[in-house]
C-alpha cells in the first residue's frame, strides 16, 4: 500500500467532513485567546504550552490539509489520532476533576479535550484504509509526545512553568519525572499500536 493518500482516496463527503472538522478546530482555537484577561497574542502564546493545543493545531492542519485535498501520510494520521486519544484519556481521567471552566471557555474546553478527539479518530477509523503493521506506526506515533517532553522541559527550566504535574521536575524529583516519561512513551506506543490494530481488524478495507 503507498504510505500517502491522494484526493481521489476521498469522497467529497469524506472531504467535507474533514473541513468541518478543521473549520470547528479553527474557531475553539480562535476563540479560547479572547477569554482570558491579557491581550489576544498573550493568551495565544500561553495556549501553545499545552500538548492539548498542539494536538488541536495538528488535527486543524491536518484535516484542512485533507479538505484541500492534500496528500497525508497514514503514519501521520495513526500520530494524531493517538495523539488525540490520549487527550482526552489523560485530560478526563486525571485533569478534569481539578479543572471547572465556566461559560465559554467551558464550550471550547470541550472541544478541545472530547469533540476534537472523538471527530477526528472517528474519522480516521471510518474513512481511511487500514495500515499494514502496528508496529511500523510506533516511529510516527512517537514523535509528538518526545518533541513535547522535550519543549517542556526546556519551557519549564526557563520560565517556572510546567503545564502538567506530571511533568515537573522540581516538584517531583527527577527520578520520578523520568519514572513518568517512561510510563508516558509506553502508554503513547502501546495505544496508537493499538488502535492501528483495530483499525486494521475492523476499520474501512482498503
Amino acid at each position: 500500500m503507498s504510505n500517502t493518500v491522494s484526493e481521489s482516496d476521498y469522497s467529497s463527503r469524506q472531504r467535507l467532513f474533514a473541513g468541518a472538522i478543521a473549520i470547528a478546530s479553527f474557531s475553539a482555537l480562535a476563540v479560547q485567546p479572547a477569554l482570558g484577561e491579557g491581550s489576544y497574542m498573550e493568551n495565544l502564546g500561553a495556549m501553545l504550552r499545552f500538548f492539548t493545543i498542539w494536538g488541536n493545531v495538528g488535527a486543524c492542519i491536518v484535516m484542512a490539509a485533507i479538505a484541500f485535498g492534500l496528500r497525508v501520510s497514514p503514519k501521520v494520521l495513526a500520530s494524531l489520532a493517538t495523539m488525540l486519544a490520549v487527550i482526552a484519556l489523560v485530560y478526563w481521567g486525571l485533569l478534569a476533576g481539578e479543572h471547572h471552566p465556566t461559560g465559554a471557555d467551558r464550550v471550547t474546553n470541550q472541544f478541545h479535550h472530547t469533540i476534537i478527539p472523538a471527530a477526528v479518530i472517528a474519522w480516521w477509523f471510518a474513512f481511511t484504509p487500514p495500515s499494514t503493521g502496528s508496529l511500523g506506526a510506533v516511529p510516527a506515533i512517537m514523535v509528538p509526545p518526545l518533541s513535547y517532553g522535550a519543549f517542556a522541559v526546556v519551557l519549564g527550566e526557563l520560565t517556572g512553568f510546567y503545564a502538567y504535574f506530571f511533568l515537573d521536575p522540581p516538584s517531583l524529583g527527577w527520578g520520578q519525572f523520568l519514572i513518568n516519561n517512561v510510563v508516558l512513551a509506553a502508554f503513547f506506543a502501546l495505544l496508537g499500536a493499538g488502535l492501528v490494530a483495530l483499525k486494521r481488524r475492523f476499520g474501512r478495507s482498503a
